[in-house]
């Protein structure tokens, strides 16, 4: 179904829909029939109910993003989430009496894990997370990084390993381009320098695939440190133990992506951000809480805004309204919040340094350098794609709350059911409703930005992981409460604790059996990154060879950064691939597919079809005289001049340099016309689309230019195009 049609079924008929498959599974049960009646007799109850009750079907409708791919669909995700919630209620009440046998064992190891001492507990939850993340590093992710993000980020580390913040970019850079690097001159990664700072600590001992797994662990303590000072101990570990076993949490935490690092500062954050409102050493945890949002600004700066603007605004409050343990002296609540906010832009301003040093600019960030200023925040922005709308940040928004209710827990019950608990009675706990702010204030930030995708769930949300664990062991902890006042009669966690333990076996089943096994097949070829084509190269015992690959991140990252190993790797252009072997021009040449290696024996630049079509294209130039009269003389490759003429040398140019002068906003085609273009059919390298429509031979009108064809190379690879205002 095409993303534009997830409207087809309306909201309302969407909700019908859903109410009465429910109702009508659950309607025999007479005990549904009472507790379906009995939160509307007590209206104090009812509204906060309903009004918890619309946003979890909100957050369950379809809303697919207009970027979606068949596989990322939310309507996708939200049948499979509604059928295996459905099944699940209906194999509990089945087997109900059946699973009786996990009561005790259940609930033993659970009362286990809430009595040991604190020391143990941390070490083995923050222990198992480790040692499970790096499990899934090894046998998933093969110890390298799979999405494009996190190439780019391990690649910088590797840059700062080798003392530098870029490298010149390669002879022939066409080759080597990867997105979210840079390669205009400079190469380098598109992002702040901290999560790559930290890769790069464990670059030199060769062992980078370990940071995010001990990132991961790292975060453990903190979340139960959180959970501790705004709830209780029970609700802490039940928060850790949800996080040890999340999913979500152990996928990110086995990559190598950003998101880990910023995940690990932001939970520090709000936990001395807590305990400054609290009175806690507030001096002390005001700068501690300053630093760590500083350290989230230096991963990534638009998460740490959207982060900090709800914590920003109540600690405003706390300053009119104290808090019990505060100060009753206005000034001397505000002189904790002034040296937060203090320390936070004196650590924020790392990354405007970073900017200066590698971008020319503070103010000048690296997505902007690669994509060009539509790939800042805001609507009518976008890196690439349509222009970013209000409609297009609703679908994205709405996808986010589909993928958390799956991806979050990957349990056949929708996360936000949890989370949402709390807040389906009368709930007054201030702590709460902040952690569902720092949870909606990342979900707002995000529709007004541009890009959405699916990478190991809602990973733009990820950082708000912390909120939503605590969120989900209240939303369990507090559903005897919800029954109580539901039924006007005293549920307690003892009566419930053999439905949780008989739950718990299902899921469990679930998890192994449906869930997992399809999600981490997936993850293995992530991005269509494996290392299954280094594994090919390896056992052919292949030497002082140039490999050409179909998809360049299965070799990216193993290349040397002077590309000059016994194996480089390189980007597949066809025959064009014959320019870079005037680089290379002593190896053997090989064009990689998975698990296929193919020797290229007709390959040398001499010899081959590119050069037999540039010098065709060159044969029909006009002469000399001729040619001054174009401004500019547009050529596929910079350092191959189709003539070697010095009255000529300045106007020639290549299209990759016109188009990141363009994209970039520093100059207009018009600043190269008239322009005389020779143009390779089907170049597949980083171009603007218009250039593509020389592709079909013949005259055409685009953006106001006139293409105007001059040539076709007779062996029909090449033409030469005049390009004129119009």
């Amino acid at each position: 179904m095409p993303a534009q049609e997830a409207f087809a079924i309306p909201f309302a008929w969407f909700i019908l829909l859903v109410t009465l498959t429910l109702a009508g599974f659950l309607f025999p049960f007479s005990s549904f029939r009472r507790a379906l009646l009995a939160p509307w007799r007590k209206p104090r109850f009812a509204i906060p109910f309903a009004i918890s009750l619309f946003f979890l079907l909100y957050t369950l409708y379809p809303w697919d993003f207009l970027t979606a791919k068949q596989h990322e669909m939310g309507s996708q995700f939200i049948l499979y989430l509604l059928s295996a919630f459905t099944g699940f209620v209906l194999l509990l009440i089945g087997t109900y009496p059946l699973l009786s046998f996990a009561d005790r064992p259940l609930q033993r190891l659970y009362n286990w894990l809430m009595q040991i001492k604190t020391g143990p507990f941390l070490l083995l939850t923050a222990g198992f997370l480790f040692l499970v993340a790096n499990l899934v590093s090894f046998f998933i992710f093969e110890h390298i990084p799979h999405i494009q993000d996190s190439i780019s980020q391990l690649f910088q580390a590797r840059i700062f390993a080798s003392g530098r913040l870029h490298l010149p970019s390669p002879q022939i850079p066409d080759f080597f381009d990867y997105t979210h690097i840079i390669n205009n001159g400079r190469w380098y990664s598109q992002y702040p320098w901290l999560h790559s700072f930290i890769l790069m600590l464990f670059v030199f001992p060769g062992i980078p695939w370990i940071v995010n797994p001990l990132l991961g662990a790292l975060t453990i303590p903190f979340i139960y440190l959180l959970g501790r000072e705004l709830y209780n101990k029970g609700t802490a570990r039940l928060a850790v133990v949800l996080a040890a076993i999340s999913p979500f949490v152990l996928n990110m935490s086995a990559e190598y992506m950003n998101h880990a690092s910023a995940l690990l500062f932001a939970t520090i954050f709000l936990l001395y951000y807590f305990r400054t409102i609290k009175g806690k050493k507030p001096l002390l945890s005001a700068l501690i809480a300053g630093i760590a949002l500083g350290l989230v600004a230096n991963v990534r700066p638009y998460t740490a805004l959207a982060l900090a603007l709800p914590f920003a605004l109540h600690g405003l409050i706390t300053i009119i309204h104290p808090l019990p343990g505060q100060p009753s002296k206005p000034l001397h609540r505000l002189l904790p919040l002034f040296l937060m906010l203090l320390a936070t832009l004196l650590v924020s301003a790392l990354v405007f340094v970073y900017n200066w040093l590698a971008n020319g600019h503070p103010l000048l960030f690296g997505y902007v350098v690669k994509w060009g200023p539509g790939h800042e925040v805001g609507f009518g922005r976008s890196g690439w794609g349509p222009p970013h709308t209000p409609y297009a940040g609703l679908l994205n928004t709405g996808n986010n709350f589909n993928l958390i209710n799956k991806f979050l827990l990957e349990w056949p019950v929708p996360a936000l059911l949890l989370i949402l608990i709390p807040f389906a009675h009368i709930n007054r706990n201030r702590y709460d409703w902040l952690l569902l702010a720092g949870f909606l204030s990342l979900t707002i930030a995000y529709f007004f930005y541009w890009f959405h995708n699916v990478c190991f769930g809602p990973r733009f949300l990820y950082e708000s992981s912390a909120c939503l664990l605590l969120l989900t062991a209240r939303g369990i902890k507090e559903l005897p409460r919800l029954l109580s006042t539901t039924f006007d009669q005293p549920v307690t966690a003892r009566k419930l604790a053999p439905l949780f333990s008989r739950a718990a076996i299902l899921i469990a089943l679930f998890l192994f059996a449906i869930a997992l096994p399809p999600l981490l097949k997936t993850y293995h070829t992530y991005g269509g990154v494996s290392a299954i084509v280094h594994k090919t190269v390896r056992r052919a015992g292949i030497k002082n060879a140039l490999v050409f690959c179909a998809h360049f991140g299965t070799g990216f990252s193993y290349n040397r950064l002077d590309l000059q190993g016994d194996v480089v790797y390189a980007k597949d252009y066809g025959y064009l691939n014959a320019a870079l072997t005037l680089a290379y021009p002593d190896r053997r040449y090989y064009f990689a597919s998975a698990d296929t290696l193919r020797e290229l024996k007709q390959l040398k630049y001499e010899n081959s079809l590119l050069k037999q079509t540039l010098d065709q294209l060159a044969a029909a130039l006009p002469d000399t005289s001729r040619l001054k009269k174009y401004k500019t003389i547009i050529i596929p490759f910079q350092n191959i001049p189709p003539i070697n003429d010095p009255a000529l040398a300045e106007k020639f140019t290549d299209y990759r340099t016109v188009s990141q002068e363009i994209f970039q906003e520093r100059k207009t085609l018009e600043d190269y016309t008239p322009a005389l273009a020779l143009w390779l059919f089907n170049d597949q390298r980083e171009h603007l689309k218009i250039f593509s429509l020389m592709d079909e031979p013949e005259h055409f009108i685009a953006s106001g230019f006139k293409f105007t064809l001059r040539y076709v190379t007779r062996n029909n690879l090449g033409a030469i195009y005049e390009i004129a205002t119009q």
